[in-house]
């Protein structure tokens, strides 16, 4: 309800703004005009990553060492994750052109079912073993901030999710 409320406050609030929108405006070089036939291309948007690591940073008063340190680990784990993330990408591919062509019970299928879980498995070993070292390099107070964001952010949550039909897997329990 909240959403379709929003929704149609800036549809009427951008369809009154264009009526009065001058014609002096000149496109920028992140906006080029339309050609002939074609739209307009999106304004350019921010990513709302900065804002929130910018916002964790602050609620949790971390110093520019833990920022730096906590910046270092997660690089090294993006790209331990990268070739995982990439071979998991590979096998759903696989995965789908076998889906298209047989059936579920197809033992090719299974097989990269097995294969796609055993590295979730590793991703999410390395994510948890990047987690608690993140939580390692914390104060007390830092801890004691972060498990009110958790808790806030799964009361926040809570019920926005469908549960999985075949319940959570078993390093989410």
């Amino acid at each position: 309800m909240k959403k379709t409320l929003i929704l149609a406050s800036i549809i009427a609030l951008t369809m009154t703004s264009t009526a009065y929108a001058g014609t002096t405006a000149t496109p920028t070089k992140a906006q080029a005009p339309a050609k002939n036939g074609q739209m307009m291309p999106p304004p350019p948007r921010e990513f709302k990553g900065d804002r929130h690591r910018a916002e964790f940073e602050k609620r949790l008063n971390l110093t520019e060492a833990q920022k730096a340190k906590i910046e270092k680990n997660r690089k090294a784990d993006m790209a331990k994750l990268k070739p995982i993330k990439d071979q998991i990408r590979a096998k759903k591919e696989a995965k789908f052109e076998i889906i298209k062509k047989y059936e579920e019970t197809n033992p090719d299928l299974i097989k990269l079912n097995k294969e796609i879980k055993a590295l979730k498995n590793q991703e999410h070993k390395i994510m948890e073993a990047n987690r608690k070292s993140f939580e390692a390099m914390l104060t007390k107070e830092q801890k004691a901030e972060l498990a009110k964001m958790k808790a806030e952010r799964e009361k926040n949550f809570k019920g926005h999710r469908p549960p999985h039909p075949e319940g959570r897997p078993p390093f989410e329990k």
